[in-house]
């Protein structure tokens, strides 16, 4: 009796066991999920692609902005300075921590024609706050990316900032 008491017992930790190492992973998942899309940049002058590259790392490209035929006029090798910055990718090789944080990559920044390490988490609000920094990351700075949910990917041209 005690012996089919006890195999009951372990079948239903065991259970319990598989059901939340499951949904630890479907939370996972939901995050590597939802974390891909369309996102406004804190200027709101560009709109990148997040999404996954083919060695499973998280990557973001350009897809829209409110200059349309820019060119990577700032980057360091002279002979990328012809290529329209949309449709290159700035943010890449970032693995995915787990709790909807990833790092390990790298973010260009076009205006500076400058890479930075990276590191990207994904917020409850649909935001994504997006860091940038030299070293370690207590020094750098972040933006906060909104959720682009809108067909056009065209912005409208923001004002000359001082």
């Amino acid at each position: 009796m005690n012996t089919v008491r006890m195999q009951k017992t372990l079948w239903f930790v065991a259970s319990l066991l598989m059901l939340t190492l499951t949904g630890s992973s479907w939370a996972a998942d939901d995050a590597q999920t939802r974390v891909q899309g369309n996102w406004l940049t804190q200027a709101k002058d560009g709109i990148i692609q997040v999404g996954q590259a083919a060695d499973g790392t998280l990557q973001g490209r350009i897809v829209g902005g409110n200059a349309p035929g820019k060119l990577d006029a700032n980057n360091p090798d002279p002979a990328k300075r012809n290529l329209a910055l949309r449709g290159q990718v700035i943010m890449s090789g970032l693995k995915y921590d787990g709790d909807g944080k990833w790092s390990g990559g790298t973010v260009y920044k076009p205006d500076e024609g400058k890479s930075y390490k990276c590191k990207v988490e994904l917020q409850a609000d649909d935001t994504l706050t997006v860091r940038g920094f030299i070293g370690f990351s207590l020094f750098g700075k972040s933006q906060i990316w909104t959720r682009y949910t809108d067909t056009s990917m065209d912005l409208p041209e923001s004002p000359e900032q001082p």
